[in-house]
């Protein structure tokens, strides 16, 4: 694999500790800016409803900029919005900082995809993307610890001033090593809007709304479950957290190699069958930790591992619309974690924790069904044209 889809790899998990670290610092931002845990933790909403809603729209208004010199103009502004951080003096300007580094963080996960998959050879796409998501799975595991114990031992705040350190020391790797990517012929807002129209590409991105969704109903609660369950210390959960986060990070490879060698077909639907089956085994692996370890590995892996072959599945299947396709893609996942979360919630708020897991694991099956649907249409010949026609 080319050394430099590891230097992409780097700018996603730099980028993705800032998107997740909050959780493991919430507490003290709240108590710093005088707010409560609830006003804090909008800081988490606000980032994701930029992140999601925002990337198709920055691809577009960036659409015809160089790719390199786009990635390293995104990582310098998400300095900048880490250094704000570092400064803020009220919770509001702090929330400001949120917008800005979600918008350039959505650009950046973005093109990173788009220029791995451009830099290797297509048998190798689906191991490149795969690597990119490596990197934001390592921010789980490696990134947020690391985050949460810098602003234990000298404030939230110093967390930042890490991330931002960081980015520059990626920034320069990117202008450095990186080769410069021509953008393609851009395309107005509403004719890649126009796209969705197109049965086949639609549902590829409602498998992974409903893949997140299905995965954040029973996720979002996993403390609460692995308390009522198995009453796990929080030390023993952490555990638990930490090899899932291990396994996120083999399911990224894991996913991306198995797009390239069995295609992105059979890759999506073996990977979401075996992330459905996990979920609905985890009430029942609760009798032991070795079993409850063994099921979240493949749990993670599984969750991860599609996301590879259906980008993967996108560039193929759309071509002359890769990259908003993605932005489109990753804005899914975001989607998908959002409402997972509140579906999560209502279910915790009138059955047992447990009662998750099965939802969860339906939702999951949705997403499966939505695949097989995907695989089976045609693409629109009408959209094509569309398309084709202003290009």
């Amino acid at each position: 694999m080319d050394k430099r889809i590891w230097i992409l790899a780097i700018a996603s998990f730099v980028v993705g500790t800032v998107e997740l670290v909050i959780a493991g610092i919430i507490d003290m931002i709240a108590k710093d800016l005088n707010v409560s845990l609830g006003t804090a933790g909008q800081l988490i909403t606000v980032y994701s409803f930029v992140f999601a809603f925002g990337s198709p729209l920055l691809m577009t208004l960036t659409a015809k900029v160089e790719r390199r010199k786009l990635l390293t103009a995104a990582m310098f502004v998400f300095f900048v919005g880490n250094m704000i951080s570092i400064v803020s003096p009220t919770f509001t300007i702090l929330l400001a900082s949120r917008v800005i580094l979600a918008a350039s963080c959505s650009i950046v996960v973005v093109l990173s995809i788009v220029m791995a998959s451009s830099i290797v050879a297509p048998e190798l796409r689906g191991r490149a993307i795969g690597i990119i998501f490596m990197g934001i799975s390592g921010s789980l595991v490696i990134g947020v610890p690391l985050g949460t114990f810098i602003g234990e031992l000298w404030g939230w705040r110093s967390t930042f001033a890490l991330v931002g350190t960081l980015t520059l020391i990626v920034t320069w790797a990117v202008k450095r090593y990186l080769p410069r990517v021509a953008p393609r012929p851009g395309i107005p807002l509403r004719e890649q809007l126009r796209t969705l129209k197109d049965a086949k590409i639609l549902s590829a991105h409602t498998i992974s709304i409903l893949q997140m969704t299905g995965q954040f109903t029973i996720y979002t609660y996993i403390t609460p479950f692995l308390h009522e369950t198995m009453g796990l210390s929080t030390n023993m959960i952490s555990l638990v957290l930490f090899v899932y986060g291990l396994a996120g990070i083999a399911g990224g490879w894991m996913g991306g190699w198995s797009s390239d060698k069995l295609g992105n077909g059979k890759t999506m639907i073996i990977t979401l069958l075996l992330h459905a089956l996990a979920i609905f085994l985890l009430p029942f692996s609760t009798d032991s930790i070795f079993l409850l370890l063994i099921v979240v590995v493949v749990w993670c892996a599984c969750n991860m591992a599609p996301s590879p072959a259906i980008q993967s599945y996108l560039i193929q299947t759309a071509p002359e619309s890769s990259d908003i396709q993605l932005s489109f893609n990753t804005s899914s996942l975001h989607i998908g974690v959002a409402a997972g979360s509140i579906v999560g919630g209502l279910i915790v708020n009138h059955f047992s924790v447990t009662m998750n897991a099965w939802i969860g694991g339906l939702i999951v099956i949705l997403a499966i069904l939505s695949a097989i649907f995907s695989l089976q249409k045609n693409k629109s010949k009408s959209i094509d044209r569309s398309i084709l026609g202003k290009l």
